[in-house]
C-alpha cells in the first residue's frame, strides 16, 4: 500500500486546513508512545559526537517564558528542557523564529547539551537552511557564532561556538524514515504503523495532493519550471483547446455561436493602474511571451494610454518581462517581483515607496 493512501493522509486534509499542526501533533504522539522513535530522533541529533541526552517526553504547542510558542519541546529524564522543534511544510520562516529560539536554547537550558530542530520537506532543505543561517547572522539582538557542518542527505546541522548547543534542520522524509527503521528493528509494531500513517500524510502534502489552503504555501522553484520549453508546452495546450473546438464546430457537435472568446488566451492576469499615472496596465502570466521571448511566465503589459485607447496587444514594446528568482523562499520571490514592478512604475512617472 502506498503511504500517500493511508487513512490519515486521506482524512486530515478534509477535516482541517491546519495540516502542519496535525502532523506536529501526530509526531508528538508517536514520540511520547515510542522509545525507539525517541532514540532515532536523539541519534540524529548526536551525529558528529554531539552529546544530546535522551528525550523522555515531548509536548506540542508549548509556551515559553518569553511568550513565544514553538511547535514542540522535548525534556530529558529529569524533566529539563533540552529540545525545541519547529515543524513546517511550506510556511515561511517567521521573524526571529530561528534566532530567537536558538538564543532561548542558549540562555535557558543551562550548560547541558540542547538543540533547536527545524523539520521541513526535503525540497526545502537547501533554501530554508540558508535562510535560517542568514536570519541568525542578521539579527543584531543575538550574539551567536555558528559552526556549520556538511551533513548527509536530508538534513543540516551547525554547532554554536563556545557552548554545547546545536541547530539542525531535518527533512520530514529523513526523520520518519529513521524512526520507522528503528521501530521495525525493535519490533515496536504500534509505532511502525503510526509512523506509516504520518508518512502518508507528509507525502501527500509534499507532493501537493492535498488542497492548498494557505496562500503562503509555495515550494521553491527549479529553473526547469520557468524555462521557455515549459512555456511552449503551456502554449501548446491552448492550441489544443482551440483546435478541438474548431473541429467540433466544423463537425457540428460543438457550437460557439453567440459566445465570446476568452478575453486573453495567452494567460491570466489583472488590470491595474500605478498611483498617479493615467495609463492602465496588465500584470500576469503570458504563455506566448514566455515561450518566445524570455524565460519567465510573468509579464507587465502597458495596456491603455491616458485617453483610454487600447494599445497594440501584440507589440513587443508594450510587454515587459518580470523575472522570477529560483531556489529561494516564496517571500523572496515576491520581493523580487515587487522591485521590478516598482522600477517600471517609476519609468512611467509614478513614485512608489522603496
Amino acid at each position: 500500500m502506498a503511504n500517500e493512501s493511508t487513512l490519515m493522509a486521506h482524512l486530515i486534509p478534509h477535516l482541517t486546513d491546519q495540516v502542519e499542526n496535525a502532523a506536529t501533533e501526530a509526531l508528538g504522539y508517536i514520540l511520547n508512545k515510542s522509545e525507539p522513535s525517541r532514540e532515532a530522533l536523539a541519534d540524529l541529533l548526536r551525529e558528529g559526537g554531539f552529546a544530546m541526552p535522551p528525550i523522555r517526553r515531548v509536548a506540542t504547542q508549548v509556551t515559553l517564558e518569553d511568550g513565544t510558542r514553538p511547535d514542540m519541546a522535548g525534556d530529558d529524564e529529569d524533566g529539563d528542557r533540552r529540545l525545541l522543534v519547529e515543524s513546517k511544510f511550506w510556511a515561511a520562516l517567521l521573524l526571529k523564529q530561528a534566532s530567537g529560539y536558538l538564543q532561548w536554547v542558549i540562555d535557558e537550558t543551562g550548560p547541558a547539551p540542547a538543540a533547536l530542530l527545524f523539520i521541513a520537506p526535503g525540497v526545502r532543505i537547501e533554501t530554508l537552511w540558508a535562510e535560517i543561517l542568514q536570519q541568525i547572522d542578521d539579527d543584531e539582538s543575538v550574539d551567536i557564532t555558528l559552526c556549520p557542518t556538511v551533513s548527509a542527505s536530508g538534513w543540516r546541522r551547525a554547532d554554536v561556538s563556545g557552548v554545547q548547543k546545536r541547530l539542525a534542520l531535518v527533512s520530514w522524509e529523513r526523520l520518519l524514515k529513521d524512526m520507522a527503521e528503528r521501530a521495525d528493528d525493535e519490533a515496536d509494531d504500534d509505532a511502525a504503523a503510526n509512523i506509516r500513517q504520518l508518512q502518508g500524510l507528509v507525502q501527500r502534502q509534499i507532493q501537493g495532493v492535498a488542497l492548498r489552503q494557505d496562500e503562503s504555501e509555495f515550494p521553491p522553484l527549479s529553473a526547469e519550471e520557468i524555462s521557455s520549453d515549459f512555456g511552449r508546452r503551456m502554449f501548446g495546450y491552448a492550441n489544443l483547446v482551440d483546435d478541438m473546438v474548431a473541429r467540433g464546430s466544423a463537425q457540428e457537435w460543438m457550437s460557439t455561436k453567440g459566445l465570446k472568446a476568452t478575453p486573453r488566451r495567452y494567460g491570466y492576469g489583472r488590470y491595474f493602474r500605478f498611483a498617479g499615472v493615467g495609463e492602465y496596465f496588465w500584470f500576469g502570466i503570458n504563455y506566448v511571451s514566455w515561450a518566445r521571448r524570455a524565460d519567465t511566465p510573468l509579464w507587465l503589459r502597458h495596456a491603455f494610454d491616458k485617453d483610454g485607447w487600447e494599445l497594440n496587444d501584440n507589440s513587443p514594446k508594450n510587454w515587459f518581462p518580470i523575472h522570477i528568482k529560483t531556489g529561494v523562499e516564496y517571500h523572496e520571490i515576491l520581493d523580487g517581483v515587487a522591485a521590478q514592478l516598482k522600477e517600471k512604475a517609476r519609468d512611467f512617472g509614478a513614485n512608489p515607496p522603496e
